[in-house]
């Protein structure tokens, strides 16, 4: 690996997906009109992602030795992700994942860990001269917090930029990552649940990125889906218009946006650029069903690039 390589270290699972007019209630059950089922897991999606967006991208995580392991390592294959440091383990169930989407592209899920539960701190410690060759390492919170937070450390000290999308929120200790991670990456829910304070509005977005800008974190990106994103740096808070599109599945639009802006900063672009263009590639892969299978290549994000942004009037 060289400084402009990315690690994406996290899960990796087959994502089983059913299209219904709306979610169900609790008890209810509805009936879809489509189904899918593809490769995910958010370490896998954004490690896709970043590969995509050109950059020379490694992957390590845990799966089962089943039929669903060999779909990820396939796949991963086929779209370009280095994935020698994928351990194939024995008598382990591979990652699944249960989504639902409705007519307007919002969704639920529901995951089993399987295999991802094995990429433990002793593994991390495995892989410790991949980490710290890499210049940006990326993880979330799908594989034990242990190793997450091994991860952090092992690259914080290489020099490695570390980028981390806490999600699904498990928990964080700020006072871990302090100092360690250079970009974190949360959600409006994930905010409200590490500040702990409502994150419904853009007010309130920046408001959250600050403190956890001001709890020691250099970078603070908090994402809002349709309403763009806000960046908290150096002090200032700074909104991100979207890039509005005709969405049909929000399903792995975070880790494209996350994957991107991994290969964006690994190819030495500013970190506002790089925004900028996770912000479209986020939005490009809306427009089509599924995540990994949703993501456009690095020649569709230029173009969406250089036709420009399209915002909200």
């Amino acid at each position: 690996m060289t400084r402009r390589d990315v690690l994406v270290i996290g899960s990796a699972n087959v994502d089983v997906s059913v299209t219904t007019a709306r979610l169900p209630r609790p008890g209810e059950t509805v009936t879809g009109h489509s189904s899918l089922i593809s490769v995910g897991g958010k370490g896998a999606n954004q490690a896709v992602a970043a590969a995509r967006c050109g950059a020379t991208t490694r992957f390590a995580a845990c799966v089962g030795d089943d039929a669903f392991g060999r779909m990820v390592l396939e796949r991963l294959d086929d779209r370009g992700v280095d994935r020698r440091a994928v351990q194939v383990l024995h008598g382990r169930a591979t990652g699944l994942a249960t989504i639902l989407v409705d007519a307007a592209g919002q969704n639920c899920i529901a995951v089993a860990s399987g295999a991802n539960a094995e990429l433990t701190p002793e593994r991390i410690d495995a892989l410790a001269g991949s980490i710290a060759a890499a210049g940006v390492v990326v993880l979330q919170c799908e594989i034990p917090m242990a190793s997450v937070y091994r991860a952090v450390e092992i690259a914080a000290a290489a020099g490695a930029r570390v980028i981390l999308n806490p999600a699904p929120f498990r928990g964080l200790d700020l006072a871990r990552i302090r100092g360690r991670v250079d970009v974190l990456v949360p959600n409006e829910t994930e905010a409200a649940q590490i500040h702990r304070h409502a994150v419904t509005t853009s007010a309130e977005a920046a408001a959250a990125a600050l403190a956890l800008h001001a709890a020691g974190i250099a970078n603070v990106i908090i994402t809002l889906g349709a309403n763009g994103c806000v960046l908290a740096a150096a002090g200032e808070v700074r909104a991100f218009p979207p890039h509005i599109v005709d969405a049909i599945d929000a399903t792995g639009a975070g880790d494209a946006f996350v994957g991107c802006l991994a290969a964006s900063l690994a190819a030495g672009d500013p970190l506002p650029q790089a925004i900028e263009r996770a912000t479209v590639y986020a939005a490009l892969s809306t427009t089509r069903q599924g995540a990994q299978a949703s993501y456009a290549d690095l020649g569709d994000l230029e173009r969406a690039l250089a036709a420009g942004r399209r915002t909200h009037p």
